[in-house]
Order: structure tokens, then sequence, then C-alpha cells
């Protein structure tokens, strides 16, 4: 046996047993190292548990290998901040609390940064052999196992996406958390975000936007099961003032109108002769002056600066983008799942009903009796042979029982004599209903008889004496399973 080994326990073996028998597969869940009680040991088939026990936990993941078909690998990480302990053996657990397969592990020291100054993640990878490892099943928590590099690389490797895929869905894929608003200079709403433009969404739609924004931006008029969008269309957007004191008395996300800091203008002219006045903006306070008529002039160009600029509204240079809003996590669009049809896809499928089936096996296939499965096309052409040709043989497949049909053709058979031919195929159980008849005029007929792999044909003439026959040809054929 080698140094360092993985065996099927005496209660694995009886589990595997009991499952192939039951028809449900062998479901592994957890894997647990120990210390070997401080010692390195050889343990053997009767173990029902490791020696000491010093951690357990889910498997990461179980697969066959891909040069032996009933080679398992199951792996798992144990990760940084558990140890302070050696490794010296392993177990393989169901998800019944059997110990299905126990592990030699080669002596190794697993450091916990709190006590030994270092840490790092613990890397298993456990190989062993069983009868059928297609039935063997791995169930996952995937709220605490997480993915080694080696199976993602792996993984990858398995052309589940093209690199073309890959890089098309980083390129749309974003980190940013939910309700960020992010400025885009062209009229394209990216995958992942919506336009900040006071419209109502649905909150089933949108969950995680629904919960980051509550109800802060809606006017009542939403209906049920539904939330408002800010509105940013055509607005420059301002820090809020969150208590310092520039932009004062204003919550979050509330809207602001355009306005002049208040300011003064001096208008010099002759004393006592233009003054300012509750009637106006400037009059003349002169005995038998007239009230000056308010004037809006052109704007002058002061040969400096350029020509003045006149709009409806006060503002900075700007330009114009599109502000949108992280609406979703996914990286690519997650769409509306309904849960509903989703729970009748998982129903058993039938032919009115549509749903999930297994595929049969080819015994349950042969058998023919199961009505809630799938039979695939190469189960059901499985053992079937049409050979071709003046000799040949149809062999059906083995759903249909393996029934055989051969024939064949012979050369002259001498009068009153008897000759052996073999069969295209021997019969793998019985030869039934063997025949033969002359393929040629003459006085003679067959009589046959028949073994798995050969029939006999006597050329028997029909009167007396037997020198009243000839020779004759015949075809023959013979039925069997």
């Amino acid at each position: 046996m080698a140094d360092y080994y993985t065996l099927l326990t005496n209660a694995g073996i009886a589990y595997e047993t009991a499952c192939k028998a039951a028809g449900v597969p062998i479901k592994l869940a957890q894997i647990s190292v120990g210390d070997g009680n401080g010692a390195v040991y050889n343990p053997d088939a009767s173990a029902k548990a490791l020696k000491r026990e010093v951690w357990r936990g889910p498997l990461n993941a179980l697969f066959q290998d891909e040069k032996n078909a009933n080679w398992l690998m199951a792996e798992v990480t144990i990760p940084s901040d558990v140890g302070g302990w050696y490794v010296r053996e392993a177990g393989l657990w169901t998800d019944t609390g059997i110990l299905y397969a126990i592990v030699k592990y080669p002596e190794s020291y697993k450091p916990v940064l709190a006590t030994s100054g270092s840490g790092k993640e613990f890397y298993i990878r456990s190989i062993f052999e069983t009868s059928n490892a297609a039935i063997v099943t791995l169930l996952i928590d995937d709220t605490v196992v997480k993915a080694t590099r080696a199976w993602v690389m792996d993984y990858l490797k398995q052309g589940t996406y093209s690199k073309a895929e890959i890089e098309a869905m980083i390129a749309q894929s974003s980190a940013l958390p939910v309700g960020s608003m992010v400025a885009f200079p062209v009229d394209k709403v990216p995958v992942g975000f919506l336009e900040i433009d006071g419209s109502v969404k649905s909150a089933s739609a949108y969950p995680d936007l629904a919960k980051f924004l509550g109800a802060a931006f809606n006017k009542g008029d939403e209906g049920a099961g539904n939330f408002r969008l800010p509105e940013s269309r055509g607005e420059f957007l301002r820090g809020w003032d969150h208590g310092r004191g520039i932009d004062p008395g204003r919550g979050i996300g509330s809207w602001s109108a355009d306005a002049l800091q208040g300011h003064s203008h001096e208008l010099r002219g002759r004393t006592g002769v233009i003054s300012e006045s509750s009637n106006g903006p400037f009059v003349s306070n002169k005995a038998g002056d007239t009230i000056l008529a308010p004037t809006v002039s052109a704007p002058i160009n002061d040969g400096v600066n350029g020509e003045p600029r006149v709009a409806s509204e006060t503002r900075p240079r700007s330009i114009a983008v599109m502000w949108c809003i992280k609406a979703w996590n996914a990286s690519i669009n997650q769409g509306n799942i309904d849960i509903a049809a989703l729970a009748l896809l998982a129903t058993q499928a039938t032919e009115n009903n549509q749903g999930t089936a297994k595929i049969a096996t080819q015994p349950m296939t042969d058998a023919g009796l199961d009505d809630a499965t799938i039979v695939t096309p190469k189960k059901l052409r499985f053992g079937f042979q049409f050979i071709k040709g003046v000799n040949g043989a149809i062999i059906f497949p083995t759903w249909l029982g393996g029934w055989i049909i051969q024939w064949g053709s012979t050369p002259d058979i001498p009068n009153a004599t008897a000759a052996t031919f073999n069969y295209t195929v021997p019969f793998p159980t019985a030869a039934i209903c063997p025949g033969a008849f002359r393929r040629a005029q003459g006085n003679n007929s067959a009589t046959v008889s028949t073994t798995l792999s050969q029939i006999t044909i006597n050329n028997r003439p029909h009167y007396t004496p037997d020198t009243s026959g000839t020779p004759n040809p015949y075809y023959f054929f013979c039925f069997g399973y």
C-alpha cells in the first residue's frame, strides 16, 4: 500500500451498497481533519471516526477523474483563521453522518495567525475509488464554501464561457453599489443603470434600488408596489450642506431654484439730484424733477472680455450629460424571475405537464417499467447492430430484449450429407427456430439442428434410396437472443 492513501470504510461500503439497491445517490457533505491523536498511524477500513478530529467543514468540490471514471476527487480549503495543529488524517462524511472514507495524510502543520505569527489557507485534495462514481453526489452549502483558484481555472478551461463572452461581461460589469449616480456623455443607459428622470418604477422589478431609495422622492401618486426616481434632467448637482452652514436649511435630495446673491450697486451723480427711494430703484429728489423711468439697456461690450451673454437663467459654463443611477447589483441584467413559474418547471414532467425529469439509466430503459424518466437516443440504440451481407444479422436494442435474427447462404451440400456453418455472431443465450430451404431445384430438402454459434444442415433426398437425391445449396436462418 502507498505511504499515503484513501480507503472506503466498511460503513461507507455498506452505505454505498444500500444506496445502489435503493437507486438513490450517495451524498457527501463534509470533510474533517485530525491530528491522529498526536502521531502518524495507518487508518483501516473499520474506522468509524478520526482518532482526534480538530476541524470539520463543507466540501468545496467533488468530481470524477478524467482518466479513471471510478476515481473521485474531493477538495476542501481550510480557512486561514483556524489552525494551530498538525493534519495527519482526514475523513469524508455522508449527509447522514457516516464516515464514508478515511485518509492517511502527509503530516503538515496548519498555522493560525493569532498564535503562530502567520496564517495561510490549507488546501486538501483526496482521491478515492468507488465502484460507481456516477451515483456519488456533493451536497454544498454555497453560503460557506468558496472556490479554489485551481477550481476556477479548471472551470474556465471547460469553456463555460468563451474569452469574448467573458470580456463582454467584464465590460458591462460594475462594482458600484446600488444607488450610485454616474454621469454619461451619450444618450445610452448602460446595463445595470436607469436614467434619473423622475419616472415611476416597480419595486418588484428593481428590489435593490427600491430598498435603497425607499419613498424619498415619491409624490403620492406612484401606486402600490412602486417608487419614484429623483429628477436630474436640466439640473446641476450640489453637495449636501449637512450642517456646514454654506447652504443651510435644505434636506438631502431636495430641489432649489436658481438665485442671485444679495448685493447693491452704486449710482454716481450730482449731489442732491439722484438718490434711492422707496418709490423705485432710482429717483430724483430735486424739486420739480420727474421720476426716472426704469429701463434695461442692451449689454455693452467693454472691448476686453468679449460679447456679453444673456439667458433666462444665471448659470456657469457646462456640458450636458445624462445622470444615471445604479439599479441592480448583477453585472448582467438579472431580468424578472417568475418564481411561481420556476416552481412549476421543477415538478415531475408528464405528457401534459412541462417540468423536470431524470435521464433513465440503461437498466431502467431495458426494463421498460419506469414512466417518469427520459430515454436518450444513445440508450435507445444500445446493443443494436445491423450486419449486412449474404451472411448477416440484425441485433435488436437491449430494451427490445436483444432479439437476434441471422441468415446465411451455403454452397452445394452433397446428397445425403450434413454440413455445419457458423453464424455471423454467436447467440448469447439461446438459438431457436432454425430453418433452411433450397436455393436451387432438386429432389432434396433439409433437416436442421443448431447450437449457439453454428447451424447444421442435412441435405436429405425426398425418396429412397438415398442415391436418388442431388447436391443442393441452401439459405438458412435462425432466431434467438
